[in-house]
């Protein structure tokens, strides 16, 4: 019996995944008016689409450090449409503030 808790314990343990996994997050206001949704967890990575104050983003992977994956729907298009639709991409963790 205490076995496979353990084993399940040791599983939760290695995977590292990110407790805010399923969480979604509206991008803040920011000074030049965007959040950068980008190809890759780099600055210098493509940029796939500029991210308004108010879009939602789902965080996929959490990941370690300043970035994490994302999907994004503009505006309330998840709600108005359904999950379909969504961009795919990194953004700087430091905007993923109002998640809930």
């Amino acid at each position: 019996m205490i076995r496979p808790a353990l084993f399940a314990l040791f599983g939760l343990l290695l995977h590292g995944g990110d407790a805010r996994a399923s969480l979604f997050c509206l991008m803040p206001e920011t000074a030049d008016g965007f959040v950068a949704l980008r190809a890759a967890p780099r600055a210098q990575s493509r940029l796939i689409l500029r991210m308004k104050a108010g879009d939602e983003v789902q965080i996929v992977e959490g990941g370690r450090g300043a970035w994490s994956k994302v999907r994004h729907w503009p505006g309330d298009a998840r709600l108005a449409k359904g999950y379909d639709g969504f961009a795919e991409g990194h953004v700087a963790r430091r905007f993923l503030r109002e998640c809930g």
